[in-house]
């Protein structure tokens, strides 16, 4: 009789604090906002509608109207975005900037290089940086290898030909992940 007792007593335990741990699950999601230069960013909207008013990224913003590449970024679960700034841009020579914004295809295969799987964040960088010897690679959406290292500190993209990208601000969310703020310019290896 005694062994029953127990066992009700632990069936009883054990069924029941589940039930009542359920009142503290929350099925609301909770919206992060982080603000940088005046703009805030929120974890309720797309990369795209977070960008859209901000004015260090109208190139950016313009080249995501495309409604193709808009819709297969929106379309993965989680995806980490390295956003290029216009200041980026406008380092160029004006002809090399027109060139390069008026090319389509290269600025769908930029947008989709510097975009990787997944919620990435800064610490997951470092550390990945750490334990291989100083630099580490992502795969990007568009199949290829971006590099990404640490420099006094700041973290930089590097690509194939060995330009540098540095990362001005990170940690950003999204709808769909994260995105972090890169002032500079790295290129795909091809054209898609």
């Amino acid at each position: 009789m005694r062994f029953n007792n127990i066992f009700i007593f632990l069936f009883i335990i054990g069924f029941s604090t589940p039930a009542f741990a359920q009142k503290y699950i929350s099925s609301e999601n909770v919206e992060i906002t982080k603000e940088w230069n005046g703009n805030n960013f929120t974890s309720t909207q797309t990369f795209s509608e977070n960008i859209a008013e901000a004015p260090q990224f109208a190139i950016l913003s313009k080249i995501l109207k495309d409604s193709k590449l808009q819709s297969s970024l929106e379309a993965k679960e989680m995806i980490t975005i390295f956003a290029i700034t216009d200041d980026a841009f406008l380092q160029l020579p004006k002809k090399s900037r027109d060139s390069i914004i008026g090319n389509t295809a290269l600025m769908t295969a930029m947008v989709k290089y510097l975009t990787i799987p997944g919620r990435v964040d800064s610490n997951s960088l470092k550390d990945e940086i750490k334990k291989n010897n100083g630099k580490t690679y992502v795969r990007t959406l568009n199949g290829e290898a971006l590099g990404i290292q640490e420099n006094n500190g700041k973290l930089q993209l590097v690509d194939s030909e060995n330009r540098t990208a540095t990362i001005v601000a990170s940690d950003f969310y999204h709808k769909n992940g994260f995105f972090h703020i890169v002032s500079g310019l790295v290129f795909p290896a091809v054209e898609e």
